[in-house]
């Protein structure tokens, strides 16, 4: 915990109603990349770190490394620059003030590799100065921490009491620039932060705290000198490597230009409060969010108080804040001794809806007031809907991934806080619909080239530790991992940018690595599967090898069809192999099903039928691989299915991501709105209907996270289907618009930058009743085309303007 940061630089609000923060349909065409500063050519600054914290007086071996230092200048500063990275987490401040308004900088990265390094202007806190000064406090991160967890994160190779390195350059009034950089003539301590952790939370003791120590005229003779690192020339000898993002080599790890957008307060957000009766209040902020909370004395009286975050409540309502992975006891628990003066964590997020508050009254001792922060990625599209689940549907979707968008697109912001490769698998058409993410996941695949071996193989969460490589981490699994070739490909098509030259040979190894391990019957092995399928805490009970396969094969298709790779013939035909390898094995043609086998090893018993399983009909069906005189009674026997079922799906994440675009496809519409808007479970009317703002991680109770986006991931129907609107060029230069209409929904629209299409009744109706036709309205912007293709057949090319048709 740390005194507050606020900077003028980025607008906080607050908010009664958290639904209201998330936009609807007015987007802006997509931005350019955002300018930033350069690092300096090269890099003069040492690598330091505190000597064991033990030493210092009165703090402990976890408590915040504190580092300064202060410089006179020849003459008036001008202006000044910021160039820092640290291994951990760092806020700095120069001249006493916030050096920006960034949060968790400078990002996670495999320090085995690279660091990610940030530069700020901060010439407003020097302008005038002749006396400036530096001053960092060092969170632990995933770099060093101390919980111990399943991913490995404590025990990283790397792990080491947190460094840092900086270098501030500021230009004078004579006409000098003075390069003031981090040496071991730096002084470090320890101050009000006694721990922190990315799963645990953080202690505080505002008594503890060096009052003043991030001014020019502290007094730091007592501290002891920071300790400078090593030089090492052999981690920065691989320079020049291919990276998206710059990189400079340094005496020790060499820096990563930071590419993603920061991470920064969004939502300011008063939670209502109920009080348990007992000295506990519990506060509610009406979603999951990411974020932490800022506690505001309302007098000068020392308090110990504990704050607990949670994303669900007891029976009695208690907030519940426990982590199976998390075998500590303490999870997500900040502990703080305040004096009078405002804090708030600044080393770490949680994931919460729920706030438990001990030892103070809100309102009435301190304002509690919870901080949803996301990184900046810019909200460029999304759909509209008369529906209320669908509309439910694109509020929660955006709001889940806004939870999940630190340093890299996480899984959940809650319990694990990693870079799960099949989320962004299956949800990727529907987040690039809706995010510029040209930056933030650039910078991700940087990092899936860290994580790659030489073997070929990649893990399934990244970054990683060294976990999710090996049986019995979740892999392997080529259904998550072949995000790899799929995301390069994506990329390249949406934002025009040209990454094979960085990533082609990566890939290439990656794809001959997963073909090397085919099996007897030509297919690829998994372990995960259509994960979460209703009633199933993990992989589903049928055969996994089709869902790998079918995974594996579209990201070899992707690669082929690029026109990127040397080895596209060999992809393609490796690619049809799978196809037929799988229907062999899979395909039922005298029932016309695709057969869910029983599923093979430790974790089911020997020769178990699992039955009628509709995700093997939906992947099949949406690769194209059913024979084409079947397909029409495989989409019967799913839809039998379904109905079976009440109207129900039984589909994981993978299965539901394509259903509702399978149905549409197929001319059933009305059984994928029957599916999405069935009150019970499972179902995401469901989950509106019981209260949820965010996404859940799973179908059926018992629930663990409740800001999950990828069982949300079936969203794409919305506006690649009902709308028909698709992309068929790089950066949307031209776009095709085929309208799919659905009685009893009466009207839909998705935006995309400056592109807008949508279809209503035209008399009013929901299109079950009434004479009336439908209307259809593009909006096309400069410099783009669109071909439209009507229910009828008729087709149109139009250029930039407004335009309408009836249908």
């Amino acid at each position: 915990m740390t005194t507050p940061l606020s900077s003028p630089d980025h607008a906080e609000h607050e908010t009664a109603d958290p639904d209201t923060a998330i936009p609807g349909a007015a987007y802006s065409r997509p931005p350019l990349p955002r300018p930033r500063i350069p690092l300096p050519e090269s890099w003069r600054a040492d690598w330091i770190t505190a000597p064991s914290l033990s030493q210092v007086p009165g703090s402990t071996e976890t408590s915040a490394p504190l580092f300064r230092r202060a410089w006179d200048l020849p003459s008036a500063a001008m202006r000044a620059t910021l160039h820092l990275s640290g291994l951990g987490t760092a806020l700095a401040w120069v001249n006493g003030s916030p050096a920006n308004d960034q949060r968790l900088a400078p990002g996670l990265c495999d320090y085995s590799v690279a660091a990610r390094a940030v530069s700020w202007d901060v010439s407003r806190h020097v302008l005038g100065s002749r006396r400036v000064s530096l001053a960092v406090e060092m969170g632990r991160g995933f770099f060093d921490l101390h919980t111990p967890e399943v991913w490995m994160w404590s025990t990283a190779p790397w792990r080491a009491t947190p460094r840092l390195t900086a270098e501030l350059h500021v230009t004078c009034e004579d006409g000098s620039t003075q390069v003031l950089m981090s040496d071991g003539s730096w002084r470090c301590g320890t101050g009000g932060l006694r721990f922190d952790s990315l799963y645990e939370g953080e202690t505080w003791d505002e008594a503890a705290e060096p009052h003043g120590w991030r001014d020019p005229d502290f007094e730091d003779a007592a501290w002891p000198s920071a300790e400078a690192v090593t030089p090492d020339p052999a981690l920065s000898a691989v320079l020049p490597r291919p990276r998206a993002a710059r990189e400079v080599a340094t005496s020790w790890l060499p820096l990563r230009e930071a590419m993603t957008e920061p991470i920064l307060v969004q939502e300011r957000i008063r939670p209502t409060w109920t009080a348990l009766g007992d000295g506990r209040f519990v506060g509610d902020v009406g979603r999951v969010i990411a974020g932490w909370t800022r506690l505001e004395p309302l007098d000068d009286v020392r308090r110990e108080i504990t704050v607990i975050h949670g994303e669900r409540l007891a029976a009695d309502g208690s907030v519940i804040a426990e982590n199976s992975f998390i075998p500590t006891g303490r999870f997500q628990r900040d502990d703080v001794a305040l004096e009078g003066r405002p804090v708030e964590s600044h080393h770490g997020y949680k994931g919460f809806r729920y706030l438990e508050v001990r030892g103070a009254q809100p309102g009435t001792d301190l304002e509690v007031i919870a901080q949803a922060a996301w990184a900046d990625v810019p909200l460029v599209g999304g759909t509209d809907s008369s529906d209320p689940t669908l509309s439910w549907l694109e509020r929660a979707f955006v709001a889940t991934v806004r939870a999940n968008l630190h340093w890299v697109l996480t899984d959940t912001p809650t319990y694990e806080k990693n870079g799960w490769t099949g989320d962004a698998q299956v949800a990727l058409p529907a987040l690039l619909t809706r995010f510029d993410l040209r930056a933030f996941l650039t910078s991700w695949l940087d990092d899936m080239l860290d994580a790659q071996r030489a073997d070929g193989s990649l893990p399934v969460i990244v970054p990683s530790a060294g976990w999710g490589y090996g049986d019995g981490q979740c892999a392997p699994a080529p259904e998550w991992t072949t995000l790899y070739p799929v995301l390069v490909a994506a990329l390249e098509g949406e934002y025009g940018l040209d990454l094979w030259p960085i990533h082609g040979e990566a890939v290439e190894r990656y794809l001959d690595f997963e073909l090397g391990r085919l099996d007897a019957d030509g297919l690829a092995e998994g372990i995960l599967g259509d994960y979460l399928a209703p009633g199933r805490e993990g992989p589903p009970p049928e055969d996994i090898r089709l869902e790998s396969s079918l995974l594996l094969r579209r990201a070899l298709v992707v690669t082929a069809d690029s026109g990127r790779s040397a080895h596209a013939d060999r992809f393609r035909a490796a690619a049809d192999s799978l196809a037929e390898q799988a229907l062999r094995v899979f395909f039922d043609a005298e029932h016309s099903t695709v057969a869910s086998r029983p599923l093979r090893g430790s974790r089911a018993p020997a020769d178990a039928d699992p039955g009628f399983r509709q995700a093997p009909q939906i992947l099949a069906l949406d690769a194209g691989i059913v024979p084409p005189d079947h397909v029409s009674a495989v989409v019967g026997h799913l839809v039998e299915d379904i109905r079976s079922r009440g109207g129900h799906h039984d589909a994981g994440c993978l299965g539901m991501a394509r259903l509702c675009s399978v149905l549409v496809r197929a001319g059933r519409p009305d059984v994928a709105l029957e599916v999405a808007t069935n009150p019970t479970a499972p179902s995401w009317e469901s989950w509106r209907q019981s209260g949820h703002r965010t996404l859940l991680e799973m179908w059926t109770d018992p629930v663990r996270s409740r800001a999950h986006y990828f069982m949300g991931a079936g969203i794409d129907v919305l506006a690649r289907d009902l709308v028909g609107l698709e992309r068929t060029s790089p950066h949307w230069r031209r776009f095709r618009v085929a309208p799919t209409l659905v009685p009893g929904l009466a009207d839909i629209s998705a935006s995309h930058g400056g592109i807008h299409a949508g279809w209503s009744w035209a008399d009013g109706s929901d299109g079950t009743t009434g004479t009336g036709g439908a209307v259809l309205r593009v909006s096309v912007p400069e410099g783009s085309i669109a071909d439209v293709v009507l229910p009828d057949g008729r087709v149109a090319e139009v250029g930039p303007g407004e335009h309408t048709w009836e249908l």
